[in-house]
């Protein structure tokens, strides 16, 4: 018989953090969750870790040669069988008693998504993980979502069928950013959970603490990508464009040092397919200001993080 929720957890190499994050999992799982591990070809003893869950409990298992983040998410949905999924880092820690909650929450409203709170730790931090009593659960809009800009795929529950033709972007970072707000265009009900279902580790070797041009491509990428869906609702996609453009010309400036013409290249091409009117229409001051003056603001960016890449 079908689940009702699918935890889908990629892993590789995490063996300093897997038994914490499988233990906040294993430990509140219920009869109508299934959770699908994807080794994605780890070379720690990541495998050994889950082998050790496996006669404890019961999970689907997916051992893959490492093919990156994105193809053990699409692994992950393609052995999915439940009606709604979510999804978890494997050095990330679920929240105590979260599932009783989406459980709840999915049998009373049957929303498209659900969108909840998460809380950042700096890996080492100890921190009071104590469920925090609920605030106010109130149906939102797409439009909502993003204003405020989470495209953390693992801050929501999504009906699985929204991923129908759908997947993450192999090979490019910030796949969230890619691909989330199109999935979050398909929902027609949203609401916010107000209880934190994540506990996100802050690592220092993480792909938010690094740069690479190819960020500043893959940023490019996007915003292609939302520009030509830019026609079907201006109102929504402006306003994904507004912060994915602030984010754009963030990277440039963190990677100007690398290489000056790419990223000059770069961001003349964006401004052809990013018009002001496009920005305009999001209302979101900060973009506005961001394209009106990009060269200056990008300048100025540059010195501010010159001083982290000398």
């Amino acid at each position: 018989m079908p689940k009702l929720l699918s935890i889908i957890i990629p892993v590789y190499n995490v063996e300093l953090y897997l038994d914490e994050c499988l233990n906040s999992v294993f430990s509140q799982v219920k009869d109508d969750v299934e959770v699908i591990l994807i080794n994605d070809g780890s070379t720690d003893r990541s495998g050994e870790i889950i082998k050790k869950y496996n006669d404890e409990y019961d999970f689907k298992y997916i051992h893959q040669v490492n093919q990156g983040l994105s193809a053990a998410r699409n692994a992950g949905l393609k052995e999915s069988s439940s009606k709604y999924v979510a999804f978890l880092d494997s050095d990330d820690i679920l929240a105590n008693g979260i599932i009783d909650k989406i459980l709840k929450e999915i049998k009373i409203s049957k929303i498209d998504i659900y969108k909840f709170k998460y809380k950042k730790f700096m890996d080492g931090e100890n921190f009071d993980k104590t469920t925090l009593p609920s605030g106010n659960d109130i149906l939102i809009s797409r439009n909502d979502i993003a204003e405020e800009a989470d495209f953390y795929c693992w801050q929501y529950v999504f009906k699985r069928s929204l991923f129908d033709g759908m997947s993450f972007d192999c090979g490019r970072c910030f796949e969230d950013q890619l691909v989330i707000p199109l999935v979050i265009y398909k929902a027609s009900t949203c609401k916010f959970i107000d209880s934190i279902i994540v506990y996100y580790r802050m690592r220092n070797l993480s792909i938010t603490n690094t740069v690479e041009l190819s960020h500043v491509d893959d940023a490019l990428f996007g915003l292609y990508r939302y520009s030509n869906k830019y026609s079907e609702d201006k109102i929504y996609f402006s306003k994904i464009l507004a912060e994915q453009y602030i984010s754009f010309l963030s990277k440039c400036a963190r990677a100007d040092h690398l290489d000056h013409s790419h990223v000059m290249n770069a961001m003349q091409e964006v401004n052809k397919i990013i018009s002001i009117n496009m920005i305009i229409s999001s209302k979101n001051l900060k973009a506005i200001i961001f394209r009106v003056f990009s060269k200056f603001i990008f300048y100025r960016l540059r010195i501010v993080t010159k001083k982290d890449y000398a």
